[in-house]
């Protein structure tokens, strides 16, 4: 099972463990928000990886954060990072802006 634990020092600090079955598997943190979209990183411990894991995890930080009240997500993938562009699709993202060194995608919520 995977779940979301919230570790924030404040209102505005939104950062949480990702757990599997309870252990340490990684960390989000939302980087900015503006109006009633965020960004947010995604971390997967080494050994953890290529599980699932953070295609289970993602949905639970939408969810959280629509509850905050926000309506879309957006992140920004390096061109080279075929895993994280699949992922992000595989969730929903649509490709809003492709540059050079970035790739934008958004998700409503």
């Amino acid at each position: 099972m995977i779940t979301l634990k919230y570790i924030g020092k404040s209102a505005d600090d939104l950062r949480f463990f990702i757990l599997k079955n309870g252990a340490h598997a990684g960390g989000v943190t939302v980087h900015s928000a503006q109006g009633d979209t965020f960004s947010y990183g995604i971390a997967i411990s080494p050994q953890m990886r290529r599980q699932g894991i953070a295609k289970a995890a993602l949905p639970l930080l939408y969810q959280e954060m629509k509850r905050r009240g926000f309506r879309s997500a957006v992140v920004c993938v390096a061109p080279g990072n075929a895993a994280s562009l699949a992922l992000h699709r595989s969730l929903g993202f649509a490709v809003i802006q492709t540059e050079s060194e970035k790739i934008t995608l958004r998700l409503p919520l």
